[in-house]
């Protein structure tokens, strides 16, 4: 009987979290902070280095701290939203990337971009990144880039 109840109760503790819905995921200014602050040994060691903070199904957030250049990339079903937390860097956007390699189904990379339009970005910039564009961060010597990161569907 008592595992009745106790079933019964875990049932109605279900409906009401099904019923209230998904909850509001917040981000301060601090928690990407100190994310990116335990991307730092990483990122000079490989370059780049990322945390997703969540994942959507259809969509995720993540941090990513790049202590190099990027290679140029391309997502042909995914949209990024970016946010410059930290740092400064080129951006380089559109164009073709001429050595470009699938590395994925849904991925290109490859070393550079041609006939891309170069940008100057830095911290509160916000970036929209359609699928099916080249795009590249170019860092100067001894900078790094932290930013905030929003994969979206097409």
């Amino acid at each position: 009987m008592k595992a009745l109840r106790f079933f019964a109760i875990l049932l109605v503790l279900d409906a009401a979290a099904s019923a209230a819905g998904p909850s509001a995921d917040v981000w301060s200014p601090a928690d990407i902070g100190k994310v990116s602050s335990g991307l730092a040994h990483e990122a000079e060691a490989e370059d780049l280095a990322g945390k997703t903070l969540a994942a959507y199904g259809s969509h995720s957030a993540a941090v990513w701290r790049r202590a190099r250049s990027g290679r140029a990339e391309l997502h042909r079903t995914r949209t990024d939203l970016i946010v410059i937390t930290e740092g400064e860097a080129t951006l380089v956007s559109g164009g073709t990337i001429p050595d470009g390699k699938a590395t994925s189904p849904v991925e290109v990379r490859g070393s550079s971009i041609a006939g891309g339009t170069s940008r100057h970005v830095g911290p509160g910039d916000i970036i929209h990144i359609p699928a099916g564009m080249p795009h590249q961060f170019l860092l100067g010597k001894d900078h790094t880039l932290t930013y905030f990161a929003l994969k979206l569907p097409k």
